[in-house]
């Protein structure tokens, strides 16, 4: 990201689901600051808690005394949200596709596809221990 950054905020959680309304809550009041309409913030916060969520089950185990760190970033393009956790981290590319029929009933496994379909753009970094996503939903000019 080599684009001007307009505003910066950045928090540590413990893997906790008891945390997901503060972060929905944060997230709602930087996107709505950031100039987006209601059914775009409402689409952030559903992308962003479905990957904090990820990051606490799938990614901290459920270990509280892991954190998962939110990062917002906004700039004049747009708004990146960047969720880290302190796992193992995953493979992106061995996702089942949750569309397949096979996959269709499936209990979990649409949590990426989801935030795909909601955000301009999702990348994966892999730092050492654990997975940062970083999400992006572009502002319009």
């Amino acid at each position: 990201m080599s684009e001007k950054i307009e505003f910066q905020h950045k928090e540590k959680f413990p893997s906790s689901i008891e945390y997901l309304d503060k972060i929905e809550r944060l997230s709602s009041k930087i996107a709505r600051e950031a100039g987006f309409d209601e059914s775009t913030v409402d689409d952030i916060s559903i992308a962003l808690t479905e990957l904090v969520n990820n990051a606490i089950h799938h990614g901290n185990r459920d270990n509280r005394a892991k954190k998962v760190t939110v990062t917002f970033t906004q700039t004049p393009e747009a708004l990146h949200i960047a969720i880290r956790d302190e796992g193992g981290g995953f493979e992106p590319e061995k996702l089942n596709d949750p569309l397949h029929p096979e996959n269709l009933l499936a209990d979990n496994g649409r949590g990426i596809y989801l935030v795909k379909a909601l955000m301009d753009n999702v990348d994966y970094r892999f730092p050492g221990n654990g997975t940062e996503v970083i999400i992006t939903k572009k502002r319009k000019t």
